[in-house]
């Protein structure tokens, strides 16, 4: 009769054990030192790491730890190229309040296969929920009827409590993490410069410094987080010191300090007629715009370190016919071999090859979210943000 399946793996416990320790049933099973095995376990996936937990109380212990998640998201988030990431979003004409994740690897596997958006019905009524952005596995909700913030783990089903705060209405806001203090920060800035922060786990809301409201105006409201800087970023066009001068810059929040300043622009070459505003958006852990050009193409470009002007380079060249946009063209990931997931200014999502140039349009059944406007024909009303699995845990 075979033995209980508990005292095999309990015989065989591969943290920790010895050679004397191993089961007598199964004495071929080699035995990994400590350190190699959480090196193996790191590279793991989320969903496999849940279901090995139940190994043993060894392997509970080490997948359960705030360091161990951490580590694991970053080995992850830094090794797959978004690979593995999924886009997070919601909308508010949906019929339920419903939050959706499109994941990104089989779009650039197979774009030719239909990928399926799984979303999440978050009980509530129309247009009470949003999204106000997503960091290391976290997703920052705003319940605009009661004024509530909380952070949610999809992955492991776990959230912080609710904390009340005192504006519902942002002019622009930035989720993101301050490294420094392991705090998670919502910054919103209300009516024209006063800057309020969202401290989770303390759940408080402080008075911030004063936002440098732009002479001419920011593009987009939704401030971009850069990992390992702890900066929340924005486009924005400032008066220069001569008469009529205007200048594109980057302004950024640090969330340690939680001071204000600036990042500059390479200096592109003809100006471009600018018929659309910078995109600001993050790919590969890294800042990068997209500005039109001559009214027919968009360039993408990416800051290799962040703060240093050098660093700018264009790593993609969109041609469209079709020009004079209202819209931006907007990236949301690349691939290892220089893939970019694009939102065309049409609000359709797109595959760019840099190489060759063309334009692959994914198939993807978002029927799920419960929304008619399905999300491959058009994204109308949709607003997306990048999101990795995780095992971190919101703080309470």
């Amino acid at each position: 009769m075979s033995p209980p399946r508990d005292r095999v793996v309990e015989g065989c416990n591969l943290v920790g054990s010895t050679a004397k320790d191993r089961n007598p049933l199964c004495p071929t099973l080699p035995v990994l030192p400590d350190d190699i095995l959480v090196e193996i376990l790191l590279m793991l996936p989320v969903r496999a790491l849940l279901q090995f937990k139940c190994v043993c109380k060894s392997w509970r212990t080490l997948i359960s730890s705030p360091q161990f998640a951490m580590d694991n998201f970053r080995q992850r988030s830094s090794a797959d190229r978004d690979l593995t990431s999924r886009l997070v979003y919601y909308n508010r004409l949906y019929h339920h309040c419903r939050v959706g994740f499109l994941p990104l690897q089989p779009l650039f596997n197979s774009p030719s296969a239909t990928t399926k958006v799984v979303s999440f019905d978050m009980g509530c009524r129309v247009g009470a929920l949003v999204v106000r952005g997503s960091c290391n596995g976290l997703v920052c909700l705003h319940h605009l009827q009661s004024c509530c913030l909380r952070l949610w783990n999809p992955c492991t089903g776990s959230a912080s409590q609710w904390f009340r705060i005192e504006f519902n209405c942002f002019t622009y806001y930035g989720f993101g993490y301050d490294h420094v203090h392991d705090k998670y920060k919502l910054v919103t800035v209300e009516g024209q410069d006063l800057t309020v922060i969202c401290t989770f786990g303390a759940n408080s809301s402080t008075i911030g410094p004063k936002f440098p409201s732009p002479a001419v105006g920011l593009s987009g409201s939704i401030g971009k987080f850069v990992s390992g800087t702890g900066t929340l970023n924005w486009m924005a066009k400032l008066t220069g010191s001569a008469a009529n001068e205007r200048k594109w810059v980057i302004l950024s929040f640090d969330l340690a300090n939680e001071t204000f300043g600036q990042v500059p622009l390479p200096r592109l070459s003809g100006g471009g007629d600018n018929t659309c505003d910078p995109e600001l958006q993050v790919l590969r852990n890294c800042l990068c715009f997209t500005i039109d050009h001559n009214n027919t193409v968009f360039d993408v470009w990416m800051m290799k370190d962040y703060g240093v002007t050098e660093s700018w380079m264009m790593i993609s060249r969109v041609k469209l016919w079709r020009h004079k946009y209202n819209n931006p063209l907007t990236p949301f990931s690349i691939s290892e071999h220089d893939v970019l997931l694009l939102m065309l200014p049409d609000r359709r999502l797109v595959l760019h090859k840099s190489d060759s140039g063309l334009l692959y349009f994914p198939l993807i059944d978002s029927s799920s979210d419960a929304h008619h406007f399905p999300i491959c024909s058009k994204t109308n009303f949709r607003i997306f943000f990048l999101y990795h699995d995780s095992l971190v845990l919101p703080p309470q």
